[in-house]
């Protein structure tokens, strides 16, 4: 058993490939169960209350206050409230229709997770239903598949985070590091922000990390070269200039070096491959 405010927006427009036609909120009593066998659908939910108990294909997890569930389409799912929790279990969900959604979980990693704790995304859930409450069902569908897709970027970056997860001091250099890649590196102002020699900031760094202050740099700056060739109509002269690079012909010999051709010949070669 269970109650709460259920909203539905129906969809016109046939089979697309994601829509979120159903949100709600789930105060469960303690023998509510939900099974459904190669699920038509994805659930995600956010946990307000209590804990509950979810399977997901043979697996068992125990969502708490501030966790995220991720159940997507084609899997046996479970829900159920656990009945020695000692408060009821309550959680904001999305039923989503459509392939995309299971893409979305597959490319940003998250398709077997099951659960991300200690998730920090119950102001996009909160939105939806406060939308849900003033808009109408048009709009809704336009919305939802955008909170979504937030929600999962966000998620996959936590996870990802705490995967590679960086003391204190060493995440506060690459912080530095990557807000710096279309500047020229000056390793007295980053001495002085980090209030460490360069010699210990390097040493820290590579301990960490596994590469050198100077080739992350230099690596984050090519990518952004390589990114800027494909993608934008800028001469090579503008792209080295953006990367905080005063010498065009040192930034073209620095990339033939590391990538084995020119910027020219690397943005000539992969256009026409992208074109065949």
């Amino acid at each position: 058993m269970k109650h709460g405010p259920i909203y539905h927006f129906p969809s016109a427009n046939g089979e697309l490939p994601i829509t979120i036609s159903l949100i709600g909120i789930n105060y469960c009593h303690s023998n509510y169960i939900n099974v459904r066998n190669q699920s038509r659908i994805t659930v995600i939910g956010y946990v307000l209350t209590g804990q509950g108990r979810i399977t997901l294909d043979n697996r068992t997890l125990r969502p708490q206050p501030g966790d995220v569930f991720l159940l997507p389409r084609g899997r046996d799912h479970q829900v159920c409230a656990d009945p020695e929790s000692a408060e009821p279990w309550s959680y904001i969900w999305f039923n989503i229709a459509g392939d995309l959604a299971v893409q979305l979980l597959r490319s940003y990693k998250l398709y077997d997770s099951g659960l991300v704790s200690s998730a920090a995304v119950e102001p996009l859930f909160q939105k939806a239903i406060q939308l849900a409450q003033s808009e109408n069902a048009r709009e809704m569908l336009n919305v939802l598949p955008v909170l979504f897709h937030q929600i999962v970027i966000r998620l996959s970056n936590m996870v990802h985070n705490r995967n590679n997860a960086y003391s204190a001091q060493v995440e506060k250099i690459k912080q530095y590091l990557d807000n710096a890649i279309q500047h020229s590196f000056d390793s007295d102002q980053l001495c002085r922000q980090i209030g460490l020699s360069y010699k210990q900031i390097n040493r820290l760094f590579k301990q960490e990390s596994g590469t050198t202050v100077y080739n992350y740099v230099l690596i984050r700056k090519l990518d952004s070269a390589k990114i800027m060739l494909l993608d934008t109509e800028l001469t090579v002269n503008e792209i080295c200039y953006r990367l905080g690079y005063a010498d065009p012909q040192y930034f073209s010999n620095l990339f033939k070096k590391k990538t084995g051709m020119s910027p020219s010949s690397y943005r000539t070669l992969h256009r026409d491959k992208s074109r065949s």
